[in-house]
């Protein structure tokens, strides 16, 4: 526990503030469940696209990717070449197509796809499973700076995280987390500016990091990871973020396909910009403090012990703004997984718009207590944690939505048994403790793609018509 002045806990209670009175502005623009979702296909490329990365760039960002460039150094830079690959995926092959279909959900694409109302419900399924991985990830991470800064206990830090969170996504939907996102966004983007001057003054300069870095461990400034880890990250992170629910599900929400390209291209913009300032300011730390015991704490004990307090309260801000952007598309997301796929689709065609919300708001708490249970028990470091969510995505989804939206053969038997053998295949291996030291997404996408493949060439069809919405040649 640190010792906090005023103005730290001013910045952060007006970053609350601020946060919650867009969701409740947000609330009064909703009219009913599918403004709710999707926030009424209103938001423009430049909200978009700091939703994107406020979005992408979580925990696993802001705490897990600090922590693990203070503890290995800079090579893990080259990661972000494997994410922004999987970014031009989606901005070429999946995005624009899942806009122009215009659903709510991805599981809504699954079905309109496949003609298949059982791949719906196991999308649906592994998608609920995979994101309270996710979200445990972030609790952890919340309640390690609230536990870092202030002395509160790591689950009640957690608790504040959700409850906040919770107040605006559930207020105001998918349209709150869009505009609170792209707030978080600049937030994020623009504390650099301000930090690394002073981190970097601190430290006695670039020359004098590298110097030191080089004399404390010449990995540090060179290939402090293999290469087969960093292929690893990359690979699971740049096929997850292809496929990710909680960013395709932003997709139903923009303009125009056009929107869309527009959008991720804005989001490099932020991402860039964050993902060296956190490679940076890591190694800045790492010569002033070269042993901190727990890296996942490096980012909060810079904020409090290196930086001026109005600056360090704003990174504090960045930190939590980055967790909570997160946590509300991910609430979003699982929740209409239960309240749209399962409860409006599958159960109550017939509820009424005022009950389909109801039920939206339901699932999102609901969803959002779960993970709690999981926080507690501290699995492992933040970004190991989002790595294994990335791994279980892309698994399972980046057959049925990449191959599916651009091969008219794939079928409904073909996305079932790939999204059950790639879950199924990443698992055995992650938990067999990755042999050869290959990530767990590796035969994961390898057994989920031939198993969509040859499933498909061995099954009927799907009819023309759930083929046009997506490809415009159908007959």
């Amino acid at each position: 526990m640190f010792k906090i002045g005023t103005e730290f806990y001013v910045v952060i209670a007006l970053y609350f503030l601020v946060i919650l009175v867009i969701g409740f502005w947000s609330s009064r623009k909703n009219r009913g469940a599918e403004d709710f979702l999707v926030a009424g296909r209103s938001i423009g490329p430049v909200v978009g696209g700091a939703a994107f990365a406020a979005t992408q760039m979580s925990a696993g960002t802001f705490v897990g990717t600090f922590g693990i460039h203070y503890l290995t150094g800079a090579s893990f830079l080259w990661v972000w070449a494997g994410l922004w690959l999987g970014w031009l995926i989606s901005a070429t092959l999946v995005g624009p197509k899942l806009q122009a279909f215009g659903g709510q959900t991805v599981p809504d694409y699954v079905e309109a796809r496949f003609n298949s109302r059982v791949a719906r419900g196991i999308a649906a399924l592994l998608l609920v499973v995979a994101y309270t991985v996710y979200l445990t990830a972030q609790y952890q991470a919340g309640g390690n700076v609230f536990q870092t800064l202030l002395g509160i206990p790591l689950l009640w830090g957690a608790i504040i995280i959700l409850a906040i969170t919770l107040i605006y996504t559930m207020a105001g939907g998918m349209r709150a987390t869009a505009y609170t996102d792209f707030v978080q966004a600049m937030i994020m983007a623009g504390v650099f500016f301000a930090a690394l001057p002073i981190l970097f003054s601190q430290a006695g300069g670039t020359q004098f990091v590298g110097q030191v870095l080089s004399e404390l461990n010449p990995s540090l400034t060179g290939w402090g990871m293999g290469f087969r880890e960093i292929a690893g990250f990359g690979a699971a992170f740049g096929l997850s973020i292809a496929v990710a629910p909680y960013e395709l599900a932003r997709m139903y929400t923009l303009r125009s396909r056009r929107t869309v390209k527009l959008a991720i291209g804005f989001s490099f913009i932020f991402q860039a910009v964050i993902g060296i300032s956190v490679a940076a300011a890591a190694l800045a730390m790492h010569t002033l403090f070269p042993y901190i015991p727990n890296p996942d704490l490096a980012s909060a004990v810079m904020s409090v012990d290196v930086l001026p307090p109005v600056v360090g309260a704003l990174f504090v801000v960045a930190i939590l703004a980055a967790i909570m952007s997160t946590i509300a598309g991910i609430m979003i997301v699982s929740a209409s997984a239960i309240s749209h796929d399962f409860y409006a689709i599958m159960l109550r065609p017939e509820a009424s718009d005022r009950e389909k919300m109801n039920v939206n708001r339901a699932a999102v708490l609901v969803l959002a207590i779960i993970p709690i249970f999981l926080t507690v028990r501290q699995f492992d470091l933040v970004q190991f944690i989002v790595l294994l969510q990335a791994s279980l995505t892309a698994s399972f989804f980046f057959a049925a939505v990449v191959v599916g939206l651009n091969w008219k053969r794939g079928t409904g038997v073909g996305a079932i048994v790939s999204m059950l053998g790639g879950f199924l295949a990443a698992m055995l291996w992650y938990f067999g403790g990755n042999p050869l030291g290959v990530n767990e997404v590796v035969p994961g996408v390898i057994v989920s793609a031939v198993l969509f493949v040859v499933v498909s060439l061995v099954t009927k069809p799907v009819p023309d018509e759930s083929l046009k919405p997506f490809f415009r040649d159908a007959t």
